[in-house]
């Protein structure tokens, strides 16, 4: 079957996952804070759901809130300097990885319709529209913005519903964390698994990556085999 659209899933799909410098960044940002590491580290880890599920609409609210369970008040400049380190993070954590923009091009070029889904924190979509990825994309879904994260089914339903696509004339591409391809299988759109060096080390947290036995690819562009221009 040949596909009119393309959703694609975000950190290991389209950018590389953002685990291995978030260690750099929590330390960045108790320094700037002037407060101490570990208790920093530990808060702020503990605040992951809540953030990927939109609890805190700005950067200042997140590490606000860390500040406040610690007991510490921060002033405007150490406020300032903590979310541009965040924001500095962001930016480098959302480099293309290669072939993920002429994949893009090309698909838009074709006509395909293109989406994403992503759990993640705020500030991914205060930061979005500056990166090469959003005018390629016509429909970008944040957890964070529509208080709605994979696997729960809706959110494909609704990144669907944005492309103005059937779940069934669609695919998903993705590396495999939380169960998200099978869930947006169960929804009718046809989920391949991107492998990949980032996804291969992470095998051992990603059970569906490890069991999966549906379509499979190595590469972005191998996706173009499987969409063709729409009518």
């Amino acid at each position: 079957m040949i596909y009119s659209a393309v959703i694609f899933d975000l950190f290991g799909t389209l950018v590389d996952d953002f685990v291995s410098s978030v260690g750099r960044m929590h330390a960045e940002l108790a320094v700037a804070l002037e407060v101490p590491y570990e208790p920093f580290m530990q808060l702020w880890r503990q605040t992951s759901q809540m953030r990927t599920i939109g609890a805190f609409q700005t950067v200042e609210a997140s590490i606000k809130y860390v500040c406040d369970a610690m007991g510490v008040r921060v002033t405007q400049e150490q406020m300032m300097r903590a979310v541009e380190i965040r924001l500095q993070q962001i930016r480098r954590a959302l480099k293309p990885r290669p072939e993920a923009l002429t994949t893009l091009m090309r698909l838009k070029n074709n006509r395909c319709k293109i989406g994403l889904i992503s759990n993640c924190s705020i500030e991914i979509p205060i930061h979005w529209p500056e990166t090469p990825f959003a005018d390629l994309i016509d429909s970008a879904i944040f957890s964070s913005r529509e208080r709605l994260k994979k696997p729960a089914p809706p959110i494909y339903r609704l990144a669907c519903d944005r492309l103005g696509v059937m779940p069934e004339h669609c695919v998903y591409v993705a590396d495999g964390e939380n169960h998200e391809l099978t869930a947006a299988a169960s929804v009718g759109l046809h989920p391949v698994l991107i492998r990949n060096s980032t996804s291969q080390n992470r095998l051992e947290l990603f059970r569906e990556s490890r069991e999966w036995q549906g379509a499979t690819i190595q590469s972005l562009a191998e996706i173009l085999q499987l969409t063709s221009a729409v009518p």
